[in-house]
């Protein structure tokens, strides 16, 4: 990935490496305003809440039945 205009890398500058261009205008929307980093961090928050509800289905399932 090199930089020819600047510091932007090579997709940006040409797009040769997305299928069209509405990749392009995702990727570019994304380095703007730290979306990229809302996008993982939101994405992130979203396994990590899987994983806690998975955990609690599985310890209300194998608790001893009450009575």
């Amino acid at each position: 990935m090199t930089a020819s205009n600047g510091t932007k890398p090579q997709h940006q500058v040409s797009a040769r490496e997305y299928p069209g261009e509405w990749a392009r205008r995702i990727e570019l929307s994304l380095d703007g305003e730290q979306r990229r980093l809302f996008l993982y961090g939101g994405l992130f928050g979203v396994f990590v809440l899987a994983v806690v509800i998975v955990a609690a289905i599985g310890v209300v399932i194998d608790a001893p039945p009450v009575g």
